[in-house]
Parts: structure tokens; sequence; C-alpha cells
């Protein structure tokens, strides 16, 4: 890519719009050009194909949105804290960021060739420093401080990651099962964080008196 620019970023805002609409396979990077007010020779300028388009529409999506949710979940405070802030900044911008959730379940669907790279790149070494040791420490003080019991902080992260968006990877599904719900919905939302914060702080706090160590 030659740029970004602003024309370049106004070739991958109308590329997300179509991509979205219809899907990699069915996107046409002359669609992508009328979108963005361009012809398509000027496209081929900044792209050289569709896929590499792709490519690059997918990393600014999933860099801006895991970027943003790493800065505004930065550890801080006792643990109570941190994970209510967690969960609640995780939910809000996965449900104010559909397009993020659907490039998401095509990735994982494709065996995350970008997402992989984008993510990795955030969690074990962005700008600001890797930021896995960093909730890992964070979580080993809590345990330390007997603030939490002794769990694996490296799975506690996937079940956080994982309660967060099922609901909004499954939407279809759920819905379809589920016709009641709405995972749009803002007290449907308010009310999945606050079932994920009471299961996940219940199950992990420590006893009154010190830690609780299993076998």
């Amino acid at each position: 890519m030659n740029g970004p620019g602003a024309t370049g970023e106004r070739i991958l805002d109308a590329a997300c719009e179509v991509f979205l609409e219809k899907g990699k396979a069915g996107a046409r990077m002359q669609e992508i050009a009328a979108r963005a007010g361009i012809n398509k020779a000027l496209l081929h300028y900044y792209f050289r194909s569709k896929e590499e388009l792709y490519r690059q529409a997918l990393t600014r999506e999933l860099t801006t949105f895991f970027r943003e949710l790493v800065e505004s979940v930065r550890p801080a405070g006792d643990m109570e804290t941190f994970l209510r802030s967690f969960i609640d900044n995780y939910i809000d911008r996965l449900s104010r960021n559909p397009q993020v959730v659907r490039f998401l379940t095509w990735e994982i669907g494709s065996g995350g060739p970008v997402a992989r790279n984008v993510i990795a790149g955030i969690v074990q070494g962005n700008e600001g420093g890797p930021i896995y040791p960093v909730y890992r420490e964070t979580f080993s003080r809590g345990i330390a401080a007997g603030a939490i019991r002794p769990v694996d902080p490296q799975h506690l992260l996937f079940s956080l990651v994982g309660m967060c968006i099922f609901v909004f990877l499954a939407a279809p599904i759920l819905t379809a099962v589920f016709p009641e719900i709405d995972p749009s919905e803002k007290e449907f939302i308010e009310k999945r964080k606050k079932e994920i914060f009471d299961l996940v702080w219940n199950g992990i706090k420590a006893e009154k008196g010190g830690n609780d160590v299993r076998d």
C-alpha cells in the first residue's frame, strides 16, 4: 500500500463496508472503488489485490479495536476494580463494534492468519510494551496479596475473554434459540456484564483470612 493518506483511508473505509456486506468472496474491487469515489486503476495503485486490501482493512479494524481495549483496561487499583473494568470495557467495545466481531468470526473460520498476527503484536509487544506479562503480574500480585485465590493467570484471561465475546460471536444462533434476547440491547448488555463479573469474582476471590489454597 502506498500511503495510506486520505485516499488510502477512504479506500479502507469503503472496503470494510463492502466486505461486511458481501463477505470476502463476494466483494468486488469495482464496487469498493466506486464507494471510495475513485476509479479501479487508482484502487490498484494503492492495493495490488483484493487479498491485500482485505488484509489491510482487517488489520486496521482489529488494531484499532484491541489497542483501544488495552489502553482502557490497563491494570490499576485493586483486583475487584480491575476485573470489573476489564469486563465492562470489553463488552462495551464489542457491542459498539459489530464489524470487529464479524471479522473475527470469519478469521476464526479460516484459521485466523491476519487476526493472530495483529493480536500477538499487541498482546506480546505493542508500542507500550508487552501487555500480557503486565496482566499476568497483576493477577500474581492479587494472589500474593490474598485478594484472589491461586489461579492460573493465563486461563483466567482466556475465561474472561471467552465469556465476554461469546454472546456476540454466537448471536445469530442464540437469537434463533432464545428469541427473547437481543445481544445489542442495553439491558441485556448490562445484565451480561453483571453475570460475568459475579460468576468470576465469586469464583476467584480469596476466602476471608487468606488464600483458599486447593489441592
